[in-house]
C-alpha cells in the first residue's frame, strides 16, 4: 500500500543528483529526487530501462473489476469503490519509478525545489500541460486539488503533514509541510492529490462525491463508455504527456477495457474462454487445478508468478479488537494466536505453497529477525518498562505444528494463557470468575473467507470459546467497520516498501479514533506511537530499518492480530496477444499494474490466438 546506502544529508545529495551538480538547474530546480539513495536516472534521461521505447501504439486491453461502476469521482472517503481504472485519466505531479526503492521524478511537474530546511518543496509545472479539453493546467488547479484532497476523510489520514499550499505564479506552486520532508511524504504525492480542473469542478457539486458522469483529467486516457457491467477508456492521441520520459514506452494501447464480474468461478471462465486478456488468481487450488486447458498446451494461455517487491508482510491478519474488554488483555491475545493451527491450514487447504509471516513486514529488510541488536535497543530501552519483557530476552516465533490438525503443545499452552488471565474450564465451557462465557463474533465480508475461518473457529470450540461466524453484505460491512463495532475479523495488512508511509494508519493511537481508521485492532500505545515517530523523522536507510524492526518487535509481542500468510506474489493468466519490454522482469520494484502499462498489442500473437479461439 516495498540495498542501498543513505547519501549524507546535503542539499545536493538528498535531492539525489548523481555525482555532479550540474544536474540541478540554475535556480535550484531539479527532475527527480530521492531521500534514501542517489536516482538511477540523471537529468535529461529519455525514457525508463523497464520499457520499450518503440512499442507501437493500438489494439485493446480487456481487463476486469469486481464492483459495479458506481463512481467516477476517484475517492474512496464513503468507502464506495472507485470505477475500475480511473486513475488513468489523472496526472500526478510525481511517479515513482519501478525500478528503485524511492526514485521519484516529475510527471506534472517539471521541476521539483526542496527547501534548505526540508519543509517546503516547489513544483514547477510543464508549460504545456493541459486538460483533456485543451485548457492548461495550471498552479490554480494544483492548489484546488490539494485543498479537495485534505477535506476528505482520506486527506485527514493521509495528508495532515501538509501545512499550506501556496500558488507563486500560473506555473510554480509552494507545498509547505508541518515537519521536514520524509521518504513518505513523497510516495504519498505519487499517488495523491489526482489534479482536478477547477474551471471545471468550479459550478459542480464536490468532487469527493459520488458521481456516474465521468469527469474531465490531463492523463494518457479519457473516458469512452460504460455500463453497469463494462467501462471503457480510449488513449488520448494529443496526450500533452506523451513525450515526457517518465511516459516514453508506456500507454500503448488505445483501449483499455474494464469487464465488471462478481463472481470469481465466472471470471475464471471468462479468461479460459478469452473472453478476458488477464486475470489475477487468488487461489492456489486453481492456480494448480483450473488451467491445464488446450490453449495453455499450445503455449497461448500463459501462467506467470510476478516478482513484486513493492509490498512485503502479511496478505491476511486475524485482528482482535482491543476496544473491547474481552481483547483488551494481551495474555488473552495471545492464546488466541496460538490456538491458530498454519501448518495445517497449510497443508490442507494451501498446498503448502504459503510461508507463515513472522513479522508485520514480513520478506523485507524491514522485519525483526533474531534478537534486538545495539541500535534496535537503543531505541527500546527507555520504553523497558512498558513493552513486553521478552522483547529482549525472546526471538519472536509463532509456534509451528505438525499440520497433521493435532496441535496440542500450542493449545495446552493456550489454556494455561486463559487461566493466567481469569479464564478457566467449566465442562465444556470457558469462563472467568464472574461466570461469563467466552463469547464473541467473527465478522466476514464474504463467504469465501468461511475457508480460512472454520478451522480456526472448530480449534476455539475446542478450548471451550463460543465463536459465531457472521456474514454481512458490503453497506452493513462498511457501517459496522465505521463504528468499531465488531469482535474479530480477518484484514489485510500489507505494507509498502519502505513501510513508514503506512505505519501511523496501522499502528498509530490517533488512527485508532478515526471512523476510516486502519488501525482496526484499536492499537492505543505511547511506545508503539514514539518509535513510528522515530521511523519517520529517520533520515538514513539503517535508522528506518532499525526502528522499524524495534516497532515490529512491540507489536508483535503484543499479539494485536494473528499473522497468518505472507504476502503472495501474484499469479498471472494471461493470453499471449502483447508484447513485453525485455527489461521488464528486471524492475525489481515494480507494482502489479504496471504491465498494462509496459504492455502493447502484438498484431501476430493476437491472430494466433483469435484463430485457435475460432476453432474452438
Amino acid at each position: 500500500m516495498l540495498t542501498r546506502a543513505i547519501t549524507c544529508c546535503t542539499i545536493s545529495a538528498i535531492l539525489a543528483l548523481g555525482s555532479s551538480p550540474a544536474f540541478s538547474s540554475d535556480d535550484g530546480f531539479v527532475h527527480g529526487i530521492s531521500l534514501l539513495h542517489d536516482l538511477k536516472y540523471p537529468e535529461g534521461f529519455k525514457h525508463f530501462d523497464y520499457v520499450n521505447p518503440e512499442a507501437p501504439k493500438g489494439g485493446t486491453f480487456v481487463g476486469y473489476g469486481t464492483a459495479d461502476i458506481r463512481n467516477f469521482g476517484g475517492d474512496w472517503s464513503n468507502e464506495i469503490e472507485p470505477a475500475v481504472g480511473w486513475e488513468r485519466i489523472y496526472d500526478r505531479l510525481i511517479v515513482r519509478s519501478a525500478d528503485e526503492l524511492a526514485g521519484y521524478y516529475g510527471s506534472l511537474a517539471e521541476g521539483i525545489l526542496l527547501s534548505e530546511d526540508h519543509k517546503s518543496l516547489t513544483f514547477r509545472l510543464h508549460r504545456t500541460a493541459a486538460f483533456h479539453d485543451g485548457v492548461p493546467v495550471t498552479s490554480r488547479d494544483v492548489k484546488y486539488s490539494f485543498e479537495q484532497a485534505m477535506a476528505t476523510v482520506d486527506g485527514t489520514l493521509f495528508l495532515d503533514w501538509i501545512k499550506s499550499v501556496t500558488v507563486l505564479n500560473d506555473h510554480e506552486i509552494r507545498v509547505d509541510l508541518v515537519e521536514p520532508l520524509t521518504n513518505s511524504n513523497l510516495l504519498l504525492l505519487s499517488y495523491a492529490p489526482r489534479i482536478l480542473p477547477y474551471h471545471y469542478w468550479k459550478d459542480r457539486p464536490d468532487p469527493s462525491k459520488t458521481t456516474l458522469e465521468p469527469p474531465l483529467g490531463s492523463g494518457p486516457y479519457k473516458f469512452a463508455d460504460f455500463d453497469k457491467d463494462y467501462v471503457n477508456y480510449e488513449r488520448v492521441d494529443d496526450y500533452w504527456g506523451q513525450s515526457i520520459p517518465v511516459n516514453v514506452g508506456r500507454n500503448n494501447f488505445d483501449v483499455i477495457r474494464f469487464e465488471i464480474y462478481r463472481d470469481t468461478t465466472v471470471t475464471r471462465e471468462a479468461i479460459k474462454k478469452g473472453l478476458l486478456d488477464f486475470y489475477i488468481e487468488p487461489d492456489i487450488r486453481h492456480w494448480v487445478r483450473s488451467y491445464d486447458t488446450p490453449a495453455a498446451q499450445q503455449g497461448l494461455l500463459l501462467k506467470e508468478e510476478l516478482y513484486i517487491r513493492d509490498s512485503a508482510g502479511p496478505q491476511f491478519t486475524v485482528v482482535f479488537n482491543t476496544r473491547r474488554e474481552l481483547f483488551a488483555d494481551p495474555l488473552v491475545r495471545e492464546a488466541l494466536a496460538l490456538a491458530f493451527d498454519f501448518e495445517w491450514q497449510n497443508r490442507a487447504l494451501w498446498y503448502d505453497s504459503q510461508v507463515r509471516a513472522q513479522s508485520y513486514f514480513a520478506a523485507s529488510r524491514f522485519a525483526a529477525t533474531g534478537l534486538p541488536n545495539e541500535a534496535e535497543l537503543k531505541l527500546l530501552r527507555p520504553h523497558a518498562d512498558r513493552i513486553p519483557s521478552r522483547v529482549f530476552t525472546q526471538p519472536f516465533q509463532m509456534p509451528v505444528s505438525t499440520g497433521e490438525g493435532r496441535n496440542r503443545a500450542a493449545l495446552s499452552r493456550a489454556l494455561d494463557l486463559f487461566h493466567e488471565a481469569g479464564w478457566k474450564l467449566e465442562g465444556d465451557r470457558l469462563m472467568n470468575t464472574k461466570g461469563r462465557i467466552f463469547e464473541f463474533e467473527f465478522l466476514l465480508p464474504s463467504p469465501d473467507q468461511q475457508r480460512i475461518v472454520l478451522p480456526y473457529v472448530d480449534t476455539l470450540r475446542r478450548l471451550g470459546i463460543s465463536v459465531h461466524l457472521r456474514v454481512v453484505e458490503s453497506a452493513q460491512w462498511i457501517n459496522l467497520m465505521q463504528n468499531f463495532d465488531y469482535d474479530v475479523f480477518l484484514q489485510g495488512h500489507s505494507t509498502s516498501q519502505p513501510p513508514i508511509m503506512m505505519l501511523p494508519f496501522y499502528f498509530h493511537s490517533t488512527a485508532a479514533a478515526k471512523p476510516l481508521t486502519y488501525n482496526k485492532a484499536g492499537i492505543n500505545d505511547p511506545v508503539v506511537d514514539a518509535l513510528i515517530t522515530q521511523a519517520q523523522q529517520a533520515v538514513r536507510l539503517e535508522d528506518i530499518i532499525t526502528a522499524c524492526r524495534a516497532l515490529d518487535r512491540v507489536l508483535l509481542w503484543s499479539f494485536y492480530h494473528v499473522p497468518l500468510q505472507q504476502l503472495e506474489q501474484p499469479r498471472l493468466i494471461y493470453w499471449d496477444r502483447f508484447g513485453r519490454p525485455e527489461g521488464e522482469r528486471s524492475a525489481e520494484h515494480q507494482q502489479p499494474v504496471d504491465f498494462i502499462d509496459l504492455w502493447w498489442h502484438d498484431k501476430d500473437r493476437a491472430a494466433r490466438v483469435e484463430a485457435t479461439l475460432s476453432a474452438h
